[in-house]
């Protein structure tokens, strides 16, 4: 079975048996890619921040997929509930670039998180430390004059 047989065989195990349990807690699960035994998915809605992704519902949906589709499946979540350790093995696998030559999700945060080179500590310093000048040392040890 090729990969394209995979995909589609595991799509067609979602839509009768997977994805009417997950929309009926008000989340759902879309079959991101199959290569070889790796079978990668996003899980949508309540699913995302659900603990039971990166559980039970994760080893469910990798039985269900050995059990009718292949037997050597090992499902890998995307966005699972605490998986930072899963994103990690993804990206040392498919590396850190977007498929289709956009920013990745990281890239897109990390932009977004930047600080602002016009933010300030409550003392003004660009550094983000506040220092007291009463209590900075100067190069003998001794405190700032008030």
């Amino acid at each position: 079975m090729n990969d394209v047989e995979k995909y589609e065989a595991i799509e067609a195990l979602f839509e009768k048996h997977l994805r009417p349990a997950l929309q009926g807690d008000g989340g759902d699960i879309e079959l991101d890619l199959v290569r070889g035994d790796e079978v990668i998915v996003s899980f949508q809605g309540a699913c995302g921040s659900c603990p039971s992704s990166a559980g039970a519902t994760l080893q469910g949906i990798e039985r269900a997929i050995q059990q009718h589709v292949f037997k050597t499946a090992v499902v890998i979540p995307t966005n699972a509930y605490g998986m930072k350790e899963v994103e990690e093995e993804v990206n040392s696998r498919f590396g850190t670039s977007h498929p289709f030559g956009g920013e990745t999700y990281a890239e897109q945060v990390a932009k977004r998180t930047k600080s602002s080179p016009l933010a300030r500590d409550s003392m003004g310093n660009p550094d983000g430390y506040s220092h007291k000048p009463s209590h900075v040392p100067d190069g003998k040890g001794k405190p700032w004059p008030n």
